[in-house]
């Protein structure tokens, strides 16, 4: 794990415990020039008179160059495991 910029690893601390989300969609939107925004959420099946529904799970906003380095790295791991 390297930040933008840094050669270094910073020690990765968690103070608090997060839950990890399982999600079944996203989307990819540009905020600004410079700024991406991901968006993830959980599809929920109908039940009774429920419709379909999405639920939003997590909203991150990152520079477009750690866009890049996620998807890149992202692309490596895919073809380890094919």
């Amino acid at each position: 794990m390297n930040t933008d910029g840094h050669g270094s690893t910073p020690k990765l601390t968690e103070p608090e415990p997060l839950p990890s989300l399982f999600v079944t969609g996203y989307a990819i939107q540009v905020v600004e020039e410079n700024i991406i925004r991901l968006l993830f959420w959980t599809e929920l099946p109908e039940i009774g008179g429920q419709e379909h529904e999405a639920r939003l799970q997590a909203r991150i906003a990152m520079p477009i160059k750690t866009f890049r380095s996620l998807i890149s790295e992202a692309r490596k791991i895919s073809r380890s495991k094919q």
